[in-house]
């Protein structure tokens, strides 16, 4: 494991991306590669090096300059669920990207095990983007959306 080529960790964040898989971990000898996705974007963290590097997805959008993306704060899962955008599948979404939300507000739903949690914003700006489809899987501390700050 030790000569890892790119294609190589290419084919391993499809197979998660085919099959809904939020992490992957290699392990040989006193090597170890972890593979998460934390959201939006595969997160690599090699073991030996303690090297962390973001792969990006064919479907991001191009790479925002450096001091817009230090303006995002991301806004965390803290429960495992079904992701649900909007109160009723006929009703509007809770928040859009380009929305103004303040502090406390409803911004999704998070189901689980037939209790459903309406999780709030614990921060007041623009929603910059929505990680989460509706209707899917949501993991414990897995990123539910980014927002710009005030």
């Amino acid at each position: 494991m030790k000569n890892l080529e790119p294609e190589y960790i290419e084919k391993l964040i499809d197979i998660m991306k085919n099959n809904e898989l939020t992490e992957v971990l290699l392990e040989d000898g006193e090597m170890a590669l972890t593979i998460k996705s934390s959201g939006c974007k595969p997160v690599i963290k090699d073991k030996t090096s303690q090297a962390e590097a973001v792969i990006e997805e064919e479907q991001t959008q191009a790479l925002e300059p450096e001091e817009e993306k230090k303006k995002l704060t991301p806004i965390i899962s803290n429960m495992i669920g079904m992701f649900y955008s909007r109160p009723a599948p006929s009703e509007e979404p809770f928040v859009k990207v380009g929305d103004e939300i303040k502090e406390g507000q409803v911004i999704c739903i998070i189901e689980t095990i037939k209790l459903v949690n309406k999780i709030t914003s614990d921060i007041s700006g623009r929603v910059a983007e929505i990680c989460i489809e509706d209707g899917k899987p949501v993991e414990y501390g897995q990123v539910i959306m980014y927002v710009e700050e005030n």
